[in-house]
């Protein structure tokens, strides 16, 4: 019994932190109930955006949420916690495994547990964050999460099949079908358009079947995809109200442009200089991708550049969106742990992003300097710091061997 209890003793405690928390999930918004109800309107047939006016969210979504609308409402919210608890698990063992394929050493004996320790202690805001507004982040986040580990292990159907399947979900993971066609990865990119297009079309399938309302994707292009692009919002839909544009909610690029870009600056308009700088970014991005080595473990760093790009070339990045920082966190110190050359600079990173994401907005800051971080794009900023840490991981791997000083255990 005592070495079961060992063995397990991780489960263990998974299970009765997730139990004992299970009272504040959902404390920041009820998000289950817009979920239930877009997945009903979809079986119903119905136009989405009068139907749930603040499911702003692609209509493939909402076709893959009529599971939760057809059990009892007592059940959804439960439901919805397990999806939530285990889609976090199994982001955090699948980014394990990529880092164990970079630094064999990070998963051994005590590194493992300081591992986990110090990624999960650097991300604990934004694992809260995720729980308390109940967003489907957590397991769309799992789904890119395993699409990425796919391509390190060499299966690129499964991978370009959940990135595409994700991308029907949520617009950003579009991002990676470049990346896959730049790595020639042809076979990725064809399942990839697949899942994309046969999940993006199936609010429409079950429209067509039923009789009821056609063209769900054509409906969110004009009213969420062209408005989030150009700016020019329809005022009458409600969600715009609270998620777009210079609110300090916003925490993309292009919520810091527009908190202060609000004029001609240098002869340039506020969507030029959003222009200029998402342009520097992907310069950046583009950067550090091209200069990965094209062995199958370093798309492990690349899809974590490729997280972190989401969250600052998005027209709207939430504070529950951070999450996304999980597996390219666990990366960072699982390089930290096992590589001697890269353990100082990689821990002043380390420590800088965390102050930036977490240190300057948490429950013991102020709430003026919360405020203030806000209104800057410090936790922007404390995301992209990161890339500093990837940079130096992807230029060490292309020493030669007989330079590296690693160490298995701590």
């Amino acid at each position: 019994m005592t070495g079961w209890l060992k063995r397990n003793s991780g489960w263990i405690a998974v299970v009765v932190v997730a139990v004992l928390y299970y009272r504040s999930f959902g404390k920041g918004l009820d998000s289950v109930v817009l979920y239930a109800a877009a997945g009903r309107c979809v079986w119903h047939a119905q136009t989405l955006l009068p139907c749930v006016p603040m499911f702003s969210y692609q209509p493939a979504l909402a076709a893959l949420l009529i599971p939760l609308a057809a059990v009892p409402t007592v059940l959804q919210k439960p439901i919805w916690y397990a999806v939530s608890i285990g889609s976090l698990v199994i982001t955090v063992r699948l980014a394990e495994a990529m880092a164990a394929r970079l630094y064999p050493g990070a998963t051994r004996g005590r590194n493992l547990i300081w591992l986990r320790a110090v990624s999960l202690f650097m991300c604990s805001k934004h694992i809260l964050d995720l729980l308390n507004y109940e967003a489907y982040e957590a397991p769309a986040l799992a789904i890119m999460t395993f699409g990425i580990w796919a391509l390190t292990v060499g299966r690129d159907a499964g991978s370009g099949f959940s990135l595409g399947a994700v991308a029907a979900l949520r617009a950003t993971p579009l991002i990676y079908l470049p990346y896959l066609a730049a790595k020639r990865r042809a076979l990725a990119c064809v399942v990839f358009l697949a899942a994309l297009v046969g999940l993006s079309f199936l609010p429409d399938a079950i429209g067509g079947l039923k009789g009821g309302h056609v063209g769900y994707l054509d409906d969110w292009v004009r009213q969420v995809a062209d408005s989030a692009m150009t700016g020019s919002i329809d005022p009458t839909l409600a969600f715009w109200s609270n998620w777009y544009g210079g609110l300090p909610n916003n925490q993309s690029l292009n919520g810091l442009v527009n908190r202060f870009a609000t004029g001609e600056a240098g002869g340039l308009s506020p969507k030029l200089i959003l222009l200029a700088v998402d342009a520097a970014f992907a310069a950046v991005v583009g950067a550090l991708l091209l200069f990965s080595p094209r062995e199958p473990k370093y798309a492990a760093i690349d899809g974590a550049v490729l997280l972190i790009a989401q969250l600052a070339l998005s027209p709207m990045t939430s504070r529950y969106h951070f999450i996304f920082i999980l597996p390219g966190v666990i990366l960072v110190v699982a390089a930290i742990i096992c590589d001697r050359r890269i353990r100082l600079f990689g821990s002043v990173v380390l420590a800088a992003s965390f102050i930036l994401l977490t240190g300057t907005s948490n429950d013991l800051a102020s709430g003026q300097l919360s405020e203030f971080s806000y209104r800057y794009g410090f936790m922007t900023a404390g995301a992209i710091l990161l890339l500093a840490a990837f940079a130096a991981m992807l230029w060490l791997s292309r020493q030669p061997p007989s330079k590296w000083k690693t160490e298995k255990v701590l």
